[in-house]
C-alpha cells in the first residue's frame, strides 16, 4: 500500500464531480446566451431608432411600429414592443424606455428570470 505522500492527482470521483460542475455551468451558459444576444440586438435597434432624425415627433404607435420592424429584421423574440415600450415627456426631452423580463426554463420546474431595462433620451417637439 502506498503512503499518502506519494499519491498525486485526482480520484475518479473528484474528476467526475469537477466535470459535472463544468457541464452544469456550460448548460446554464447555453440556455442564457440567446436572451443576452437578443438584448444586445435590442440595444442596437434602439440606438438606430434614436438616431432617426424625426424620432422626437413620432407617436408611440409609430415608434412601436418602427422598433418592431427593426426587431423583425434582427429576429428578436423575447420582447413585445407594444407592452414593453413606454414613452415619457420630461420638458423638451422624450424618454424612450424598453423594460422586459424574459423567463428562461432550465429544467423541470426551475426557471431563470432576467430583467432588462434600457432608456434613451431624444429631443422632443419644440
Amino acid at each position: 500500500m502506498q503512503s499518502r505522500n506519494t499519491q498525486k492527482g485526482m480520484t475518479f470521483w473528484s474528476l467526475l464531480f469537477v466535470l459535472g460542475v463544468l457541464a452544469f455551468f456550460l448548460f446554464v451558459g447555453f440556455k442564457l446566451f440567446p436572451p443576452y444576444l437578443d438584448d444586445f440586438k435590442l440595444k442596437s435597434a434602439l440606438d438606430s431608432l434614436v438616431k432617426q432624425p424625426d424620432v422626437g415627433s413620432l407617436s408611440k404607435a409609430a415608434m412601436t411600429n418602427s422598433l418592431r420592424k427593426r426587431m423583425d429584421i434582427d429576429n428578436i423574440g423575447y420582447v413585445d414592443p407594444v407592452k414593453d415600450l413606454s414613452l415619457e415627456n420630461r420638458g423638451r426631452v422624450r424618454v424612450i424606455r424598453v423594460r422586459y423580463q424574459p423567463v428562461i426554463p432550465l429544467m423541470f420546474n426551475i426557471s431563470v428570470l432576467l430583467e432588462f431595462d434600457h432608456t434613451r433620451e431624444v429631443r422632443g417637439v419644440e
